[in-house]
């Protein structure tokens, strides 16, 4: 079988099964077929519940901004698939998503030989992206873990640093019902005598200081109190931390001024590897974007894009619009393994108006499951958002504030179209 074309391509990525694996074993014999290329590149490796992208694209910029070729993997992806992997902020060309999945084909015979499964999507995915680091050669390569840690295709790098951005309730039916059973699992990046970076979190406290204790290495808190919050609105954020004062985001929410924060905190540590100067780091941080998360698409009315999709991120999102003082209509879609209804009854406090409508993927809970789970009393329900996009835009209110939230995928469906 030859792919001859990126749509054949991503076609067949996205055809794969997507059942994770029980243990790393799998994804180690895909990588030793490949002689390792994992080993080929030096890297961070980025766990969370919330924020991870965020903190990948902070740390992404303050590198680049330093002189440094950077890689990066994330997921999922809101513009293109090739958007998953980048050097230097450009997604790997459609060139190399061909050849290196050809590359990847011409081995099975091999593991059919060998009673080796194929590749599930993630560990496909994940081994282009090993195969292109080894082939570009970065600097520094910020992978970003898929779901949890311990058994995530990607905990095969061995990093300079661990960062984990927060711990909290998401993917229980894979990482487990309680709060320990999830940060284990994230711990499960802690690698032997490699520094972790995380947020201070009384909940999940000793656990962290056991596994750093048993890894022989050393956790370095970002505590909340010690970041000053000097303005957070809808054009930017500034705020202290520590001996980094009047740090400004163009990125929005006082969640940020904790990815932010944990960034600072890995800057101190990448010193001893990369020359990383203070303006690097105020500049980079300040040119920092991340589409779909918090966006402002539009002024006049306000249009915000926010892919939070779990309670957390829900909550994060509600505290910033709590801070607000517009007519908010918020419209919401939802994927049916989510935990729906306690992240409703939060987010709609605040609104003016809560519109229900689903996406395409086949994930999306239907709407008026969402609908029958809110209190709201001024609710409605529409399947064509294309209709509530319309809305928004022709909306003279000049106090008006949309978004647009509860999934990525579905905010990935609305900017295509509120940007074409």
């Amino acid at each position: 079988m030859i792919l001859n074309n990126i749509q054949e391509c991503i076609s067949f990525i996205e055809s794969q099964h997507r059942t994770g694996t029980k243990s790393l074993l799998h994804m180690q014999q895909l990588c030793q077929i490949f002689n390792h290329p994992e080993k080929s590149f030096k890297s961070i490796h980025v766990a969370g519940t919330n924020g991870k992208g965020s903190v990948v694209a902070y740390l992404k910029n303050v590198l680049l901004n330093s002189g440094l070729n950077v890689g990066t993997f994330t997921s999922p992806y809101i513009e293109c698939f090739n958007e998953r992997i980048t050097l230097n902020g450009k997604f790997i060309p459609d060139e190399d998503v061909i050849n290196l999945t050809n590359l990847i084909l011409q081995k099975y015979p091999i593991l059919e030989e060998n009673n080796i499964d194929k590749p599930s999507f993630f560990e496909l995915v994940t081994l282009i992206c090993f195969l292109y680091f080894e082939k570009t050669k970065p600097d520094i390569a910020i992978i970003e873990v898929g779901i949890g840690g311990l058994l995530d295709s990607t905990n095969l790098i061995t990093p300079l640093l661990s960062i984990i951005s927060n711990v909290d309730y998401d993917h229980m039916n894979i990482l487990g019902n309680t709060i320990e059973e999830i940060a284990l699992n994230k711990l499960g990046i802690v690698k032997e005598e490699i520094p972790l970076i995380t947020i201070f979190d009384e909940r999940i406290n000793d656990l962290i200081n056991q596994t750093c204790l048993n890894k022989h290495t050393i956790c370095y808190y970002v505590k909340p109190n010690d970041i000053k919050l000097i303005q957070l609105d809808l054009n930017n954020t500034i705020f202290d931390y520590q001996e980094y004062k009047h740090v400004t985001l163009n990125m929005l929410g006082k969640h940020q001024t904790e990815n932010a924060s944990i960034v600072l905190e890995a800057c101190n540590v990448l010193k001893q590897y990369f020359p990383i100067t203070k303006d690097n780091i105020y500049q980079g941080l300040k040119n920092t974007f991340w589409p779909g998360r918090l966006e402002k698409i539009k002024e006049n009315p306000y249009i915000l894009l926010d892919g939070a999709h779990n309670p957390n991120g829900i909550h994060r999102l509600h505290e910033f619009l709590e801070s607000l003082n517009y007519d908010i209509h918020l419209v919401i879609a939802i994927s049916s393994n989510k935990d729906k209804e306690p992240m409703i009854h939060e987010i709609e406090q605040d609104v003016d108006e809560i519109i229900f409508t689903q996406f395409l993927y086949k994930r999306s809970d239907e709407a008026h499951n969402l609908y029958n789970y809110s209190n709201h009393s001024n609710k409605r329900l529409e399947l064509d958002y294309k209709k509530i996009i319309n809305e928004a835009l022709n909306d003279h209110n000049s106090n008006s504030l949309w978004v647009f939230c509860g999934s990525l995928y579905f905010v990935s469906e609305i900017r295509k179209i509120l940007l074409s």
